[in-house]
């Protein structure tokens, strides 16, 4: 069978080049809720392994340890920080495709497309809803920084 050159696969939803998301926040959002749900698959796989193993010392040693590694800048508080925004950005976003989807909040009316074609649902409050997603997950994002770092 011969191969078709515009299939890309699992990994043409991953694909930026040739993606026009300046005026696209919707396919931005897609992308960060990919992205972010990858980041914590990952970090779960990785808490449920380091929390077994610490665990095996005690509860005192493992809290010690956690503390420790959480309070000071190093690779593991930062990747606790990555996975806490990838878990905030992730449970936001959720929040507004279950409204959208589920719900059917803030949908449009249906209208004839004439072009140039932008999306109903893309005029309305669904753009605004997408950027209060990523302003209120910058601001959260920012105290957990500040918790955790400088507090």
């Amino acid at each position: 069978m011969k191969a078709q050159k515009n299939r890309l696969g699992v990994l043409g939803s991953f694909k930026l080049m040739g993606a026009n998301l300046r005026d696209n926040p919707e396919r931005v959002a897609f992308l960060m809720h990919r992205i972010t749900g990858i980041i914590l698959v990952g970090f779960i796989f990785a808490h449920i392994i380091s929390t077994n193993s610490l665990a095996r010392n005690g509860w005192e040693h493992w809290m010690a340890v956690e503390v420790e590694h959480l309070r000071t800048l190093n690779p593991i508080s930062l990747a606790f920080f990555i996975a806490m925004g990838a878990a905030v950005f992730h449970g936001l976003n959720g929040i507004r495709l279950l409204l959208v989807e589920a719900l059917a909040l803030w949908i449009g009316r249906p209208e004839k497309p004439k072009p140039p074609y932008v999306a109903p649902s893309l005029k309305g409050f669904q753009r605004r809803a997408i950027y209060a997603v990523f302003a209120l997950w910058l601001i959260i994002w920012a105290a957990i920084g500040y918790v955790m770092f400088l507090w």
